[in-house]
């Protein structure tokens, strides 16, 4: 994998690498591919449905975060990336003893405050798709998204994210 990219303070579930109930999910760039980006985690015993498989919500919040991670990283506008519309398809049972890959690709995108559509992925470790989606992501400019829902200011990793990587 290239180099973690990572949120100080970040304390979202899916990614957050300070939130010690959450997934904590490692994303980094694809070396390989400048429309996609690589992910990985390993589910805990709270995150299962039945015994010993991953739950399905789990897998679906980990697809959401790489897509909305997919604009962030890879379109370079200054925003904040949220969800507006997924179709997940789930192919096999994701055992809870083996870590899962994840992976996001941009497949459309416009201008630069257009919606995005990404294509999301999870893999065993042999490579076998057990789930995959379509995800659209939204860009929301800073200061709408903090009237949104409610604050002042961006927590400080966040702001220092916009700044060190948006246009």
């Amino acid at each position: 994998m290239n180099r973690k990219l990572e949120l100080a303070g970040n304390v979202c579930f899916g990614c957050g690498q300070d939130n010690p109930h959450g997934l904590q999910i490692s994303v980094s760039r694809d070396p390989a591919n400048t429309k996609r980006i690589m992910g990985e985690f390993q589910a805990q015993d709270h995150m299962i449905g039945f015994p010993g498989i991953t739950h399905g919500g789990t897998i679906y919040t980990a697809l959401d975060c790489m897509a909305t991670w997919s604009g962030m990283v890879l379109r370079g506008t200054k925003a904040m990336w949220v969800l507006r519309s997924a179709e997940m398809k789930y192919h096999r049972p994701a055992m809870q003893s083996e870590p899962l890959s994840l992976s996001a690709t941009i497949t459309s995108e416009g201008g630069e405050w257009d919606a995005i559509e990404v294509t999301a992925e999870a893999r065993d470790p042999k490579g076998n798709l057990l789930a995959g989606g379509v995800f659209k992501v939204i860009p929301v400019p800073p200061e709408k998204f903090k009237i949104m829902i409610g604050i002042d200011e961006l927590p400080e990793g966040w702001a220092e994210w916009l700044e060190e990587n948006g246009t």
